[in-house]
């Protein structure tokens, strides 16, 4: 007879560490999708409040809408994100830490540091999982628990997002494993251990509190194994870790205190919110079937559900204790959660892994009922184990895996905007894309609805180029989607979203083509040495702008003094070019004097000449500040030049050193 094989202790911390890996890495694959587009909303207001602390040298958060451990932790991570970014040139301070990121981010890697500590806390708790298994009950369901939970696509969907849910069940194991340590042996390191758990748990997300349930019934088993000896001694270590459960919370969020007002303010707004049914994934109290749907159709899904509900009558018979405290978990937060009216599905993730402990021991309780069963057919039985825990894992890596593709596609409108960097460039674009992304892009102008004008407004107006989001158009509104899509050659098609295709709207790159023959600016035809060809201009009175616009035909012939001008140029690639060309335009009065000037190269701030295609119309702005002259008559005159050698680039047909009079204005008090 052999003696039992005892593993090395190296040996038994292979499998906890594999199982880190798995959930690790899943969780930090395409831990940038959507970049620098944000979809959760519940991302940029935690981030907000963290840069806020940040900013300020404070602790207090001011907001109390969550605890306080998650801001810490989030505020802890920009700190070292921000000591990083001033060392690789990224900022020059902590004022350059943007607060308000809604929708769409100037500082993507700032929220993949932030992402990324969701992301480590939720892998961390599959092998915490595997340890509370495997003590509980076996290795076997310490095993296939964790593997469940490290390939659950809700869980690795929540742990790529800067939100409270998905770490929130590693305290929440934590609580398990003190609690079974107390109900084996009422001892106060299981104690400390649970009462830990809970205070870190109710210090990141508040209805997760309710997981002391657990440590009450542990303290029920003991008593009841011993038949009640010790009682006294129990009672006062019970009480004794409700104090430091407490005590933990406050640590991590010690403004409940020092903040005292605001913490109630907001924890009221909290508890209204949830009572008033407007929002979440669905609502109505006591929606059973809500929460029951969401279990068998992409939470646990089928395998697991049908575990659990097959499973149960089995484990209260062999394993009472370990169901008892684990159930205590569950059904104490589902009730909690089903009396409210707003219900938010990830708030369920707490007791996810509870839920999938529960869902694995069932599943080796029915493997084991089926070995019993088929004892004569022992080659049927074997294939039981192998058989369930398929099951039990392969919709949900299956649904991780695609999830997981899906999110490594580039986001819909950074697909556009991409798209339309590489378009020419010289004409402007209207787009239905945040208008954070192009603001120092003197070419496109960020609309709310293309469909607002037909197809000839735009043209008339030197828009080449639209971007189409279908998250601009609701049901109703797809009559005016349809048509703004046959305004041109759709030169992009995005997917819609349904399809699954790509993350982001559906929507499309629209080319209007060139039509100068339809802008309304003043002939002025010239060409400049054979390479490049004016057209006209729009002359109006204006500061000077941030990015072209149009000027709709203005042609000025009369200013005041020091009244500034808006100047619109419309030029014509006749050849390639290899210099970057400078525009300049003096002002002359009667005598011939040069009384004001601008020297700019031609598009110098997105699209220089040495870009231009061949035949691409290009409008660029000359706008001017004028000095306080005298009224008389002034002449608008501009040439180019190569800037790095001086050479000018004379207009055709005019001597050497010659200019272009563009106009003539009348200035006037």
């Amino acid at each position: 007879m052999h003696a039992m094989r005892i593993p090395s202790r190296r040996a038994a911390w292979l499998a906890p560490l594999l199982i880190f890996a798995l959930a690790l890495v899943t969780r930090l694959w395409s831990l940038n999708w959507g970049l620098p587009y944000v979809e959760h909303p519940d991302e940029p207001a935690l981030v907000e409040v963290a840069l806020r602390m940040v900013r300020d040298g404070s602790l207090n958060p001011h907001i109390f809408l969550y605890p306080s451990l998650y801001y810490y932790l989030l505020a802890v991570t920009a700190r070292l994100h921000l000591v990083w970014g001033v060392a690789a040139g990224l900022y020059g301070s902590v004022q350059d830490l943007v607060l308000k990121t809604y929708l769409f981010t100037t500082q993507p890697q700032l929220y993949l540091w932030l992402r990324a500590v969701t992301a480590l806390l939720g892998a961390i708790t599959p092998p915490v999982l595997y340890i509370l298994g495997a003590r509980m009950f076996d290795q076997r369901v310490g095993l296939l628990a964790a593997v469940a939970l490290a390939v659950s696509r809700f869980h690795i969907e929540h742990s790529h997002y800067i939100t409270t849910d998905a770490l929130t069940g590693l305290w929440v194991t934590i609580t398990l494993l003190g609690a079974w340590q107390v109900a084996q042996q009422g001892s106060w390191h299981g104690y400390l251990l649970g009462a830990i758990g809970i205070g870190l748990a109710g210090g990141t997300k508040y209805n997760a509190v309710m997981v002391c349930g657990a440590l009450v019934v542990a303290v029920i088993i003991y008593l009841r194994d011993h038949d009640g000896r010790g009682l006294p001694g129990q009672i006062v270590r019970l009480v004794a870790a409700g104090m430091l459960s407490g005590l933990v919370f406050l640590v991590t969020t010690p403004y409940a205190l020092l903040d005292y007002s605001s913490f109630i303010h907001d924890l009221l707004f909290d508890t209204a919110g949830y009572s008033k049914g407007l929002y979440g994934n669905f609502q109505g109290r006591w929606n059973i079937g809500g929460y029951l749907s969401f279990f068998w159709a992409e939470g646990l899904m089928p395998p697991a559900c049908l575990a659990i509900i097959f499973g149960t009558p089995l484990l209260l018979r062999r394993w009472p204790r370990q169901s008892a405290i684990l159930l205590a978990a569950i059904i104490l937060v589902l009730l909690m959660l089903l009396s409210l009216a707003t219900h938010f599905l990830r708030n369920l993730l707490p007791i996810f892994p509870p839920l999938y402990l529960i869902a694995a021991a069932g599943a080796v309780a029915i493997t084991d009922w089926v070995k019993g069963f088929f004892r004569e057919g022992r080659d049927l039985h074997k294939l039981a184990s192998p058989l369930i825990a398929f099951a039990l894992t392969a919709p949900q890596a299956a649904g991780s895996a695609w999830l997981l593709g899906y999110w490594g596609q580039t986001y819909s409108l950074e697909q556009a905007a991409t798209e339309l960097r590489a378009q020419p460039r010289g004409m402007l674009a209207a787009v239905e894309l945040n208008p954070v992304q192009w603001a120092g892009d003197p070419a496109v102008q960020p609309v709310k609805w293309l469909a607002t004008h037909p197809a000839d407004w735009y043209r008339a107006r030197g828009y080449r180029f639209l971007a189409l989001s279908a998250d601009r158009y609701s049901v109703q509104d797809q009559a005016a989607y349809q048509r703004v899509l046959g305004y041109g050659e759709a030169i992009l098609q995005l997917p819609d979203r349904d399809l699954g295709v790509r993350p982001g709207p559906g929507g499309a790159l629209i080319d209007l083509g060139a039509h100068p023959e339809l802008i309304p600016f003043a002939r002025r035809p010239a060409s400049f040495g054979g390479r490049v060809q004016l057209l006209g201009y729009e002359l109006g009175t204006g500061e000077p702008r941030a990015r072209i616009s149009p000027l709709e035909g203005a042609d000025a012939h009369t200013l005041k003094p020091g009244q500034p001008v808006q100047i619109n140029l419309y030029w014509r690639a006749l050849a390639q070019m290899d210099v970057d060309y400078t525009l300049f335009v003096h002002i002359l009065d009667a005598a011939g004097n040069k009384v004001a000037q601008r020297d700019l190269p031609l598009r110098y701030a997105d699209y220089p000449t040495s870009r231009w295609r061949p035949g691409e119309l290009v409008i660029d702005r000359a706008d001017m500040s004028m000095p306080p002259l005298p009224p008389g008559e002034y002449r608008f005159q501009i040439g180019l030049y190569n800037a790095a050698t001086g050479e000018p680039m004379a207009p055709d047909g005019l001597s050497s050193g010659a200019n272009l009079v563009l106009t003539t204005v009348t200035v006037r008090e």
